[in-house]
């Protein structure tokens, strides 16, 4: 494992060795030159442009044309070549073969259009690079990724980078909680939590990229405080029918399986597409939980273990239709829905005493269901208003999220270790909850002279949720109504935002200046406590985007946006959740939004070396905190509450540096390092909480092409001590290694991929938390380890355009809903 783990942190450096020999073997290397525009002779900014040899279309090398559309390559030896063009939204393009032997060569302009173009001339087999900086994001071309195939969303997220994902499925960009995910440029509807839930059960054969926005303009909602996470699924690219089949199975302690069909159909006047995938997960987790805690002056000593068995069954389906009225308007309707039902049966035994005995056990088995659907429409219109480009993007939406949750909890405490039999405790609870939302969103762009261009738009949203959670005791044979436990309590929220954007490109200097303002009205009711909490507030969100084409070698960004994070509806239900007598979750009905200012550097070296510093502020950050409570049945103060609570302020400072490096034509990796140091402070049980640490976390990822249609990749990752932003805990060092080998089949229709992820089954989160008078140590430990095998086959014309990726209306919103299983 040493040896495996230096051979890939230092691949990079040994690849620069081996390929200097063999340009210094080379007679005359020379310098190539080029310029990527569109048809209006309009330089294409940062396309991604291959150098590729004439004879077997194999990749020499990669780059990235400037703001100009300018590009070169340095150190080419003789021999026939051939370039290729492309950007996202246009058609790949390629350059007519040409011979190196000795001089310089320009080799002019290559158009890219809009519509496909079938190419008689050559056979180019080049793909996407794994991973492309650009002027705003960086994607990730999950297709193109071994490791990835017949896993998860989840997973795939996780092997992007500057991505981390903690024990709690919660995801972080550049060491940053808060993130925004979108799905196809539209949120997905659900709470944090079950957004997790949906990712983890979408399969990635589904995905094609992957954008991180680390600082997103003011045309986008301003709630996230890491910026943007859009997942862009496969879609089926002249008139025609075509689709993709995959299937896949995967075995770790449990089985899992899926599958998916994707249809597409373009005629003149309409273009139809549909999908639906199907996944069925299990898999294992294992939680130790040791706290410590005073009771009537005394040391009280919990020693607690968990074991779950979560199972999972999920359906998804998405249909929908564009209408070609006319050359330049379209108008367009969609339907998604998915569906879900889980389960987690669970078993937690707890040793109590002082530390030198132990006095009982409290053994809790626990009965965990959930069901929940989710339903949304959307009916859109897009408009060329002009021959000057002038557009108009108008959205309807309408989503209605329902589920239901149910636990039976079984506790029995035991004399001494687990001993005589002294007591029992028997309680359900059941929690139905709707939410239903309302949005109407219009986007105008008006390009001007002189490549510059004014966008405004503005978007009214409604949401409704009623939570419903009751919860019942066995007394004897009777089942009781527990007051203290439940509640049922209505959100209510109303949100009316505006926006301009202004962006204009000079000759070596592009500026971008957005404001937005949102006025929010909140309104939450405890019907249970009767309580009313209601509040109205106005936010203006400004941004400012500065890029710099300092030379043909380096290009600086510059960025800074004020973003808004808004409670999910649920967090703010007061309601409260058991694991056992001594440990609960609940939400917080006094939770006020967190905002953060976010600056950001970008330098891109060489069009290969990407280097960010980022600095962000926050106020009042939303995150759970442990924190002592009292039982108000028994009177016990050794309760331990997991409560959602506003962290008073915190800062995070963070270094990222991404290197895609070509080693041989045969051998490509990309390494990503990332640094941070964060610090908050906040008070927890009347006591002053600071906590600060530096981290770092590392991922390489190394691809070699092998003969006869094979190719085989390997990823390592490593993560730092540091302290996590959920929970504040201070963690111990993770670390992967993941394997991979795919194989064309069926006339290059198919694919067939295999691959092992956390091959040394080294994967598992042990932190500590040791604040205000309590220490706290938690160990978690889930299925990290699985062998998948995936199989992919495309049909029909694979020139079909594909249908429209539609931004809807449900974009904050749909990122807060809580409803189905954890």
């Amino acid at each position: 494992m040493k040896h495996l783990i230096v051979l890939l942190t230092l691949s990079s450096i040994i690849g620069s060795a081996t390929l200097k020999p063999a340009l210094a073997q080379s007679s005359n290397p020379v310098k190539l030159n080029g310029q990527v525009v569109k048809a209006d002779s309009k330089p294409v900014e940062f396309a991604t442009i291959t150098l590729l040899k004439a004879k077997d279309s194999s990749l020499v090398k990669g780059a990235i044309a400037d703001v100009n559309g300018r590009y070169e390559f340095e150190n080419i030896k003789q021999g026939r070549y051939l370039v290729a063009a492309a950007y996202v939204g246009m058609a790949r393009a390629y350059g007519k073969p040409f011979e190196v032997n000795g001089e310089p060569v320009n080799l002019g302009s290559i158009t890219l259009e809009a519509d496909t173009k079938n190419l008689k001339e050559v056979n180019v087999t080049a793909k996407k690079p794994f991973i492309e900086q650009r002027a705003d994001k960086m994607v990730v071309n999950v297709e193109n990724s071994i490791v990835a195939a017949g896993g998860t969303a989840m997973e795939v997220l996780e092997k992007s980078p500057g991505i981390t994902v903690d024990k709690d499925d919660n995801i972080s960009l550049k060491g940053k909680n808060g993130v925004i995910i979108m799905i196809d440029g539209k949120l997905t509807n659900m709470s944090p939590q079950d957004v997790a839930q949906l990712l983890k059960n979408m399969p990635s054969n589904n995905i094609e990229q992957i954008e991180l926005i680390a600082n997103p303009s003011a045309k986008y909602d301003a709630a996230g405080n890491a910026g943007i996470i859009n997942i862009k699924l496969k879609k089926n690219r002249s008139y025609g029918t075509n689709g993709n089949l995959n299937l896949g199975f995967a075995q770790g302690r449990s089985s899992k399986y899926n599958g998916g069909l994707n249809l597409n159909h373009r005629a003149a006047k309409v273009n139809l597409f549909g999908s639906y995938n199907y996944n069925h997960r299990a898999n294992d987790q294992r939680l130790g939980l040791y706290r410590t805690g005073t009771n009537k002056g005394e040391l009280n000593v919990f020693d607690q273990y968990n074991f779950m068995k979560n199972k999972s069954d999920y359906h998804s389906a998405k249909a929908g239709a564009d209408f070609f009225v006319s050359k330049n308007h379209t108008v367009g309707v969609m339907v998604d829905a998915s569906f879900n039902t889980w389960g987690s049966p669970g078993t937690a035994t707890t040793l109590i005493g002082n530390g030198q005995r132990v006095d009982s056990t409290l053994i809790t088995r626990t009965q965990n269901a959930s069901k929940w659907d989710r339903w949304a429409y959307n009916v859109n219109y897009k408009g060329v208003l002009d021959s000057s480009g002038k557009e108009l993007n108008v959205d309807l939406d309408y989503a209605r999220n329902t589920s239901r949750q149910n636990a039976n909890i079984f506790a029995s405490t035991f004399e001494g270790n687990n001993k005589g039999y002294l007591r029992g405790d028997t309680s359900r609870n059941l929690q139905p909850s709707t939410i239903d939302i309302k949005t109407i969103k219009a986007d105008y762009s008006n390009p001007l002279k002189n490549q510059a261009k004014l966008e405004a738009g503005f978007k009214v949203s409604f949401v409704e949720s009623d939570n419903d959670a009751r919860f019942d005791s066995l007394r004897n044979t009777n089942w009781v109504y527990d007051a203290n436990r439940s509640n049922h309590f209505i959100y209510k929220e109303n949100i009316n935002a505006g926006y301009i954007n202004f962006n204009k490109q000079f000759k070596k200097v592009g500026v971008q200046l957005g404001l937005r303002g949102e006025q929010t009205h909140v309104k939450g009711t405890s019907v249970t406590l009767n309580t009313i909490n209601d509040t109205t507030y106005f936010n203006l969100f400004p941004s400012v985007f500065v890029s710099y084409a300092a030379g043909k070698n380096h290009q600086l960004g510059i960025s800074y946006s004020r973003r808004i994070q808004r409670p999910s509806y649920e967090d703010l239900n007061p309601f409260e959740f058991y694991l056992d007598r001594y440990t609960k979750a609940s939400g917080n009905p006094y939770l006020r939004p967190q905002y953060s200012n976010n600056f950001e550097i970008t330098h891109t070296f060489k069009q290969f070396l990407i280097t960010s510093v980022g600095y962000s502020h926050t106020k009042d950050m939303i995150t759970q905190m442990l924190e002592a409570d009292r039982d108000a049945v028994t009177g016990d103060t050794i309760v331990m509450k997991y409560k959602y609570l506003n962290v008073a302020k915190s800062d995070n400072f963070n270094l990222n540096i991404s290197v895609p490096m070509p080693i041989t034509k045969w051998w490509t990796s990309f390494t990503n390092l990332s640094g941070n140091y964060s610090k908050y402070q906040t008070v927890v049980n009347n006591s002053l909480v600071n906590v600060n640490a530096a981290g770092f976390f590392g991922r390489t990822q190394h691809t070699f092409t092998l003969p006869k249609g094979f190719s085989t990749e390997l990823v390592f990752f490593y993560m730092s001590p540091q302290i996590s932003q959920e929970g504040l805990f201070k963690m111990k060092a993770m670390y992967a290694l993941d394997w991979g080998i795919s194989k064309s089949v069926l006339n290059k229709k198919g694919t067939l991929k295999l691959n092992v992820s956390d091959v040394f089954n080294n994967q598992r989160f042990q932190g500590t938390f040791d604040n205000a008078g309590y220490y706290t140590r938690v160990s978690s430990k889930w299925e990290s380890q699985q062998v998948r095998l995936n199989f992919t086959y495309r049909f029909g014309n694979t020139n079909v355009k594909a249908a429209r990726n539609r931004k809807t209306g449900l974009e904050d919103e749909q990122n807060r809903v809580k409803g189905g299983g954890n």
